[in-house]
């Protein structure tokens, strides 16, 4: 009836309508129910969960309570037995979390506040006006000094676990021919943010872009000129207004209020998207043990089919790949609100790598928000490169793995030179296991098995063992 392994107890089971009948009877309480499961799909050892589908949803049995407080209806339904999975590695992960250290700004570095559309405001037009009487007093010397985000500007910091921005500036000057349209371009950017923040609206940065096409040529530069805008006023880009399209989704275990109606993640089968707007959110209420960040939307909705978040009371969250400001500023407010371990799933290849740093350690193009947006207590769950091993019990089939290309190894080879990779051994450990292997693997190739590999298998594997960087 059932196919049985040393892990899942069982695929989900149809039953008969007469066995359901004798089965789930509304008075029986679910304590019962156990020990029909381990008569009827003959588990001799081991604890496991309970699942009940009805009406196109997965129910978690509870032992004390009796089956007539599920909605359950009277047509044929599917039980899914599932090993139990021990979270003691998470309880772990939270004892850390709780001796976290504050965090505080290195001396030498650029650092950027969040202030409301009035105090931001008034900072532009401060800056304006210090421009303009440069100008009147001096027309050679009127220069708009920015913070410089080129690569010597840009550093790792060891003790905070970010990459960060200096205190070199870059001198825009009235004067020079090379720098004049520049300043003029700067000059329409502070014109249109200056009218979002007096009315307290807010625009995407695409709008912007639109706002004074001819002037701009590309949204490339009107992209560059917010973020030149937001590190010279030292403010966060949400500071201004500015929010970027929101790629992000979650699913789970979390509720919040988002401009005073209450969102309820768990009852949203297909997730919410995530607001561009973080100033939005409030209230965060959570019962899980965990978060998961996936870099792919396809695994993402796998695991949110299988409702995992309720078989290891969870929070799913998704980017779409490379992670987008609002997705990575709705994680960073679940870090520090709700103080939960967070994993992350990607890729095992440099771009999973490479997302795995954003969110981790921050983007060197917005070094002088990291503080803001990264999130250094990130554990990488996997892919690992260490899991394609045949060695590393999981058994993903080779016609799944994919060469790596020149491409590949070079981007690698780049990543071991750099500074935070140095300064994280494991990470160093795993791209070094990647460079050798010469194979990559997407995370899907966890399901070249079994549709629910990564649900049934994988993950709690990863999650009762630990085996997480």
């Amino acid at each position: 009836m059932t196919e049985m392994s040393n892990f899942i107890f069982s695929n989900s089971t149809v039953l008969p309508a007469t066995e359901r009948a004798a089965s789930f009877n509304k008075e029986i309480v679910t304590r019962e129910m156990y020990g029909w499961a381990r008569d009827t799909f003959d588990l001799k050892r081991g604890s496991f969960v309970l699942f009940l589908r009805s009406r196109k949803k997965w129910y978690q049995l509870e032992p004390t309570r009796k089956l007539s407080r599920y909605p359950l209806e009277k047509a044929t339904m599917k039980v899914s037995v599932k090993r139990t999975v021990t979270i003691s590695k998470l309880e772990e992960v939270k004892q850390e979390l709780l001796k976290k250290k504050e965090f505080f700004m290195p001396f030498g570095v650029t650092n950027v506040d969040t202030k409301s559309s009035q105090d931001t405001n008034n900072l532009l037009v401060e800056y304006a006006l210090d421009f303009l009487k440069q100008a009147m007093v001096s027309p050679s010397e009127a220069s708009f000094y920015i913070p410089s985000r080129s690569g010597s500007n840009v550093g790792f910091d060891e003790e905070q676990e970010l990459v960060l921005i200096g205190r070199q500036m870059i001198e825009r000057q009235f004067r020079s021919l090379s720098s004049v349209s520049s300043v003029e371009q700067m000059s329409i950017i502070m014109k249109l943010i200056h009218d979002l923040l007096s009315r307290d609206i807010h625009s995407t940065k695409r709008d912007i872009f639109y706002m004074d096409v001819n002037s701009f040529d590309k949204q490339s530069v009107s992209d560059s000129l917010i973020e030149d805008l937001s590190a010279m006023l030292q403010v966060t880009r949400s500071s201004l207004n500015v929010s970027a399209s929101s790629k992000g989704i979650v699913v789970g275990r979390i509720s919040f209020k988002e401009k005073g109606d209450f969102i309820d993640c768990r009852a949203i089968g297909a997730g919410k998207a995530i607001s561009p707007n973080i100033d939005d959110i409030e209230d965060f209420d959570t019962d899980a043990e965990m978060c998961l960040v996936i870099e792919k939307d396809a695994v993402f909705n796998r695991l949110a089919e299988d409702q995992f978040y309720d078989y290891v009371p969870s929070i799913l969250i998704t980017a779409k790949g490379q992670p987008d400001i609002a997705t990575r500023q709705f994680l960073k407010k679940i870090n520090d609100d709700l103080n939960l371990p967070i994993f992350a799933i990607m890729d095992a290849d440099p771009y999973g790598f490479e997302i795995m740093r954003v969110y981790s350690v921050g983007s060197k193009a917005l070094s002088f928000e990291s503080s803001h947006l990264a999130v250094p207590n990130i554990k990488w769950l996997g892919l690992l490169p260490s899991d394609l091993s045949q060695d590393s019990g999981f058994d993903i089939p080779r016609s799944a793995l994919l060469k790596l290309t020149a491409k590949d190894i070079h981007r690698s080879k780049l990543m071991l030179e750099e500074e935070f990779v140095k300064r994280k051994p494991r990470w160093e450990e795993q791209l070094q296991i990647l460079i050798a292997s010469g194979f990559k693997a997407e995370i899907q190739a966890l399901n070249a098995r079994d549709p629910q590999y990564i649900t049934n298998f994988y993950l709690p594997q990863k999650i009762e063992t630990g085996d997480f960087i």
